[in-house]
């Protein structure tokens, strides 16, 4: 199942800074730790932070961000929720050991008048090594953010950064994709004199955005004899239970139009250029179907944790669909036979008929909220 932040909290408890062991802020940053090990179940819990007011919804905010560093390559640590009057409000910390040190400040409707002054020379006072950063990252909700933007564009204080929820997840986005390094991380944050280095930052990210650089091992034009000749197949995956699938779907299978694949022992090598593909999402159904326009033995460029699949594919012609559909008794078998406890991927082979009959129910019964095949 997947869990709302609303939901999430009325399990764990109302959040303060009680100290104990089982208390609900250290429950609620174990689960963290344990789930928020990549930026889908992160990006879910920001998206529902930045939708709520209050002063729940602003503490879970607040160690989902001291966390969130993990993704960008830093070490991170977690700071009370409440603050002294006149003192610093740092809501956790990212370094990298003896070369950066940030203090987060997070501003959102339940934050007070911000104090530069003070948070600029409460930076600069910390005893910790390498360069030090105050980085205020500001929410929708946040009415002083266009003044913040104002103060510290004049450069008065060179120590602070100022983001939105949106500017971090489009980094952590470039990360994942393997566009940035930990080091151009850094530079981001800490940006070198030289131009040199932000030169050869952007002149990567550009080059590895280009299509041809991401499948140049197997690109081709779809030719009358594929499509006569073309396979059909299913390919089955396990998606963790907080991860939001849709969303998922969408962003790798509908927008990027790549898929992570691992056949069967015995057909590896039948898969082809203009094969067409199905995919199955366990506990959910068949979310979409497409036309396989490239294959690559090799994604570490293109897909986060590529080691897991035997092969990376190039999508066209996807269709995601508006509402899962269950496949047949027979082919659920199949699928759950080929899907043991241990694999997050497999694809298999079905037929012609099972194929159309799939995409025939999703143009005839578009609107329907469940779908059966028989």
């Amino acid at each position: 199942m997947d869990f709302t932040l609303d939901q999430l909290l009325a399990i764990i408890g109302r959040l303060d800074d009680s100290q104990g062991f089982d208390t609900p802020r250290e429950r609620f940053r174990r689960f963290l730790q344990e789930r928020m090990t990549a930026l889908e179940p992160a990006r879910l819990l920001i998206q529902q932070c930045r939708e709520q007011s209050g002063e729940q919804s602003h503490r879970s905010l607040q160690d989902v961000l001291a966390l969130f560093g993990r993704l960008l390559g830093f070490e991170t640590g977690f700071r009370p929720y409440q603050h002294d009057p006149g003192d610093m409000p740092i809501h956790g910390t990212w370094q990298v050991h003896r070369r950066l040190h940030i203090s987060l400040i997070v501003c959102t409707d339940q934050t007070p008048d911000i104090d530069l002054v003070t948070i600029a020379s409460g930076v600069e006072a910390g005893n910790a090594d390498g360069v030090k950063v105050g980085l205020l990252v500001v929410t929708p909700l946040y009415a002083g953010k266009d003044r913040l933007g104002r103060v510290l564009a004049t450069g008065k204080y060179p120590g602070l950064r100022l983001t939105s929820l949106a500017g971090l997840l489009r980094l952590a986005t470039l990360v994942e994709e393997r566009h940035l390094t930990a080091d151009d991380v850094l530079q981001v944050f800490d940006p070198a004199v030289s131009l040199d280095a932000r030169v050869d930052v952007l002149e990567r990210v550009v080059t590895a955005a280009r299509p041809e650089s991401a499948f140049d091992t197997i690109l081709t034009t779809l030719s009358e004899r594929d499509l006569h000749d073309r396979r059909y197949w299913v390919t089955g995956l396990r998606v963790e239970a907080f991860t939001a699938t849709e969303r998922v779907v969408r962003s790798l299978i509908g927008t990027r139009q790549i898929l992570g694949i691992n056949p069967v022992p015995g057909v590896e090598d039948r898969v082809r250029i203009g094969d067409a593909i199905c995919v199955f999402i366990a506990g959910r159904g068949i979310v979409a179907h497409a036309t396989i326009a490239g294959i690559l033995t090799d994604g570490s460029r293109i897909i986060r944790h590529a080691k897991r699949y035997t092969h990376v594919l190039r999508l066209t012609e996807v269709t995601v669909y508006d509402t899962p559909v269950v496949p047949t008794q027979e082919l659920g078998r199949k699928l759950d036979l080929a899907l043991s406890e241990d694999s997050e991927a497999v694809t298999v082979s079905i037929s012609p008929r099972e194929y159309e009959s799939i995409t025939a129910l999703v143009g005839s019964e578009r609107d329907e909220r469940r779908v059966l095949l028989h």
